[in-house]
């Protein structure tokens, strides 16, 4: 998802050239482990009770992508964990 706005720096507007250039770069907010945690084991059982059967195709892409977030932000609270403790 690296055209998501979790996923953007900022937005720079080419005067010569009629396309919005968005930069990428490593997203850098990273929530209180516990925070984060909470909210992974909310979104995890959000995407468990979908049903695969009847569920559209934009409700299992957004679930994916909520689920990648999750997963970004807990690695990102266990790594500030882990810079807080060395």
């Amino acid at each position: 998802m690296h055209t998501s706005i979790a996923h953007t720096d900022f937005a720079d507007r080419d005067e010569t050239a009629t396309a919005l250039r968005i930069v990428n770069s490593t997203p850098t907010f990273a929530p209180p482990l516990d925070i984060a945690r909470r909210n992974a084991h909310r979104t995890l059982a959000e995407a468990s009770s979908l049903d695969l059967d009847t569920a559209t195709v934009g409700q299992v892409y957004s679930q994916c992508g909520a689920l990648q977030e999750s997963l970004r932000q807990v690695l990102a609270a266990l790594d500030a964990e882990d810079g807080r403790h060395a």
